[in-house]
């Protein structure tokens, strides 16, 4: 009896388990980089990630250009990411961007597993309109959270990113644009 009580004590266990890390959007190891739509932008380093040479770039036509690295055609999402692994899911990164040219703005990824499996902060999306959260798995974007905003081009800005878990606060220029939890 005492073994069937802990039996079913496990298998509730194992069960709850499986029900909260799959509903965790930070994975445990990820990195960070940058993106664009359809826009031309610059960006420099995330510190204080370590300064691992050029990114690995994913896909899309980037350059580096004296430390800013630079994407310079109009592409959909061409991806440019830093080579180092973060091992944890309590992170803080800071880089400066800014829009060269383009209808819309600049992206930071980040929680960045594979080109299949990451989120990003899009600033001055939708034609520039909008800020937004987005997670893509696979074919699929979904839009966690937006809100009206857009980005001067010529303006370098200064984004900060804290990822503590599922919770994620953005700021651009040293204001609060997000303080959401992922779901």
């Amino acid at each position: 009896m005492k073994q069937k009580k802990l039996w079913i004590f496990f298998c509730c266990l194992m069960a709850l388990t499986a029900c909260v890390h799959k509903s965790l959007i930070t994975p445990s190891q990820s990195r960070v980089g940058y993106s664009a739509w359809n826009t031309q932008v610059s960006y420099t380093h995330c510190d204080p990630l370590p300064k691992t040479g050029k990114p690995e770039l994913v896909s899309g036509k980037w350059e580096m250009n004296d430390g800013i690295l630079q994407h310079r055609a109009s592409e959909e999402a061409p991806l440019a990411i830093c080579n180092y692994v973060i091992p944890s899911n309590h992170y803080t990164i800071q880089c400066t961007a800014r829009k060269d040219s383009g209808p819309d703005g600049f992206i930071i990824v980040f929680n960045y597993v594979d080109a299949q499996h990451y989120c990003q902060l899009n600033f001055g999306c939708s034609g520039n309109t909008q800020h937004t959260i987005e997670q893509i798995s696979g074919d699929r974007k979904k839009r966690l959270v937006t809100r009206p905003g857009s980005v001067e081009t010529g303006k370098w800005y200064d984004v900060k990113l804290t990822v503590a878990g599922n919770t994620i606060k953005a700021w651009l220029d040293s204001e609060l644009m997000f303080d959401k939890v992922l779901k």
